[in-house]
């Protein structure tokens, strides 16, 4: 061995060994933070939105959220829009990825397809309960996350409109979609509520027929599409 590699193997030695997190990407430590910050929502509500247990939680300091996010606030908007709406949007992006690939894909399949998404168990879950109730109830308070709210839902009821005109017009039925898609929003909003607090009310199954059979009332049969 020369004497330049025993002062090299005592340089990497002597190395302090680099934060685990620093090799980590960015987008992968934040999308880290969101997920513990919405496991503190799903176990103790608003109460337990806090920097310490979400720090708790994802096993870092203090200092790594406030890197990533400006602000409580902050967190709490991305984890509303990652956590609550992810299953509808991804919906959605395929239903316009299809559209644009496929010129035939018939408009009842994209909508029935939507609609289906509203029952996915990763979506139609009692572990949301907690999260959507702590929301809900921020949305009303907290002027910031009320925004986010806004957006997001009236994208998806635009979207959702959309699909129910595109159906109606093929089918040459006379429907008002914006309102049809608010009240079947309403609805499902309402039976997974029904579900989550006693099951023997209403199953998801049944939730699901219900959601198609308003629909189906005005545009038309989706369920075989």
């Amino acid at each position: 061995m020369t004497q330049a590699q025993p002062e090299a193997a005592k340089k990497k030695r002597g190395a302090k060994k680099a934060p685990r997190f620093s090799r980590e990407q960015a987008d992968v430590r934040r999308s880290m933070l969101i997920e513990a910050a919405t496991r503190c929502l799903s176990v103790g509500g608003i109460g337990a939105f806090t920097i310490d247990r979400i720090c708790k939680m994802a096993g870092v300091s203090r200092g790594l959220i406030n890197h990533h996010f400006e602000s409580l606030d902050g967190l709490l908007v991305e984890v509303y829009k990652s956590s609550l709406y992810a299953s509808v949007n991804n919906q959605i992006d395929e239903a316009k990825r299809r559209r644009a690939e496929v010129s035939d894909w018939p408009p009842e399949a994209a909508l029935a397809a939507l609609v289906r998404s509203n029952f996915a168990p990763e979506y139609f879950s009692r572990e949301n309960l907690l999260i959507w109730l702590s929301l809900w109830g921020e949305i009303a308070v907290n002027p910031r996350l009320k925004a986010a709210h806004r957006e997001l839902y009236d994208a998806y009821r635009a979207e959702l409109a959309e699909d129910i005109a595109a159906v109606a017009v093929e089918r040459d039925r006379r429907v008002d979609a914006p309102a049809l898609a608010r009240n079947f929003i309403a609805l499902v909003d309402g039976l997974w509520l029904e579900w989550c607090l006693d099951e023997s009310v209403v199953t998801p199954q049944a939730a699901e027929a219900a959601g198609f059979e308003m629909l189906e009332a005005q545009v038309g049969p989706l369920r075989n599409a």
